[in-house]
């Protein structure tokens, strides 16, 4: 008896609306968020509002997320920024998805767009306004405008992605000189296309770059080097780890090698195979220098699922699906690593780290818990500083 498709469609339209609905309630009711950055954001827009010296949110400027999560959160509040932020990382994924897929229904777009929204990173990490996402979505509205020839939109989306998070230059640069799905274009063409994006850009940081009379002291971030290289590839192999989760990335790993061991090779000759290739390697070199948060590495995420896609069965991927959406509620960490501080508003400079297996709360548990982080970063009890912890509207 075959599989009626329609039910399928049904099963999992109804799953994806869930996960959906559910991002917009957690959306709705978490605030401001725990990432002191978001304060940051809404203090660039602030200043540029108030007509002062332009304040970088970082130690580089984020121009387009400053001006655009500065405003949603100075006219609207806390819950509108969040579900932009949230939306943004839907149309990412349905966007990269639609660009690097030869063929595609409803079924599989559904399909991998839950697996993506599985992923705890992914997810929970976008409930709350920060600044990846709006890269991300522009990122991949330039590639599915490069797909469709569309080469003035594909610059200019190019350009705001750049605008966003300038580390997403070397995205573009690797989607524009290594995406085959578009009309032949030879290496001049492309190079004017890179260079228009890098130019447009360029644009959003003209103001911090007059500010420090041309010099680019501003363009740096902050490097664990003190840890050395032992320390810092240890830190970038248990963070990339766990962003996949360990038991989801032993589960893809023992799957990859089952597939090769089968000399399985001809699932491998995927769409863009070495482009999404390269997105990975392109995120997890970044990455390496700087093993920060794990949602630098969402552009490797999604490439890493679409890949998993190609290659994976549907039951496969469904297992994974499960198994994703159970770190949300238990998760198991394999280290454990003592912070310099014990104080919860303090404790991000690790100092020591052992291998410890055990079962902890998952991304849910620690997602609602870190609510009220935001108070770590209030330093008085000004109209402002209630308005924030209570994400209403600034103004």
């Amino acid at each position: 008896m075959k599989n009626n498709p329609f039910k399928l469609i049904n099963y999992q339209i109804l799953s994806l609306i869930s996960i959906i609905f559910t991002g917009i309630y957690l959306s709705f009711i978490g605030g401001y968020g725990s990432d002191e950055d978001t304060l940051a954001l809404i203090g660039a827009y602030e200043s540029m509002m108030g007509g002062e010296k332009v304040m970088a949110s970082r130690f580089t400027p984020y121009p387009v997320a400053e001006i655009g999560i500065g405003f949603l959160s100075y006219q609207f509040g806390s819950f509108i920024a969040n579900l932009f932020t949230f939306l943004f990382i839907i149309l990412s994924c349905l966007f990269f998805f639609l660009s690097l897929s030869k063929k595609h229904n409803l079924n599989q777009t559904f399909l991998f767009l839950i697996l993506c929204l599985s992923s705890p990173v992914l997810f929970f990490d976008n409930l709350e306004p920060i600044d990846y996402s709006w890269a991300f979505v522009f990122l991949t509205l330039g590639l599915y405008a490069l797909k469709k020839n569309y080469y003035e939109l594909a610059v200019l989306f190019f350009g705001i992605s750049i605008g966003t998070r300038i580390n997403f230059v070397l995205f573009v640069f690797v989607i524009i000189f290594f995406f085959d799905h578009i009309r032949p274009l030879n290496l001049i063409r492309r190079s004017i296309l890179f260079m228009g994006s890098f130019f447009i850009g360029g644009l959003f940081y003209l103001t911090i770059w007059f500010q420090h009379g041309f010099g680019f002291e501003w363009l740096t971030a902050v490097t664990p080097n003190n840890q050395g290289l032992f320390g810092l590839t240890s830190r970038f192999i248990y963070k990339t780890i766990i962003s996949i989760t360990i038991v989801s990335f032993i589960f893809i790993l023992i799957n990859l090698i089952n597939i090769l061991r089968k000399k399985n090779i001809n699932k491998f000759k995927i769409s863009n195979y070495k482009l999404i290739l390269l997105i990975i390697l392109s995120n997890l070199v970044l990455f390496f220098f700087i093993p920060a948060e794990l949602s630098y590495l969402q552009p490797f995420l999604v490439a890493l699922y679409f890949l998993i896609f190609q290659v994976f069965s549907k039951k496969l991927i469904i297992i994974l699906i499960l198994l994703n959406l159970s770190s949300w509620f238990i998760d198991i960490d394999f280290i454990s690593i003592k912070y310099k501080s014990d104080d919860a508003c303090n404790n991000v400079e690790a100092v020591s780290a052992k291998f410890d297996v055990k079962i902890k709360n998952g991304k849910l548990f620690k997602y609602l818990d870190s609510r009220e982080k935001i108070r770590c970063w209030i330093l008085n009890d000004s109209e402002r500083s209630k308005k924030i912890l209570d994400g209403k509207a600034l103004k």
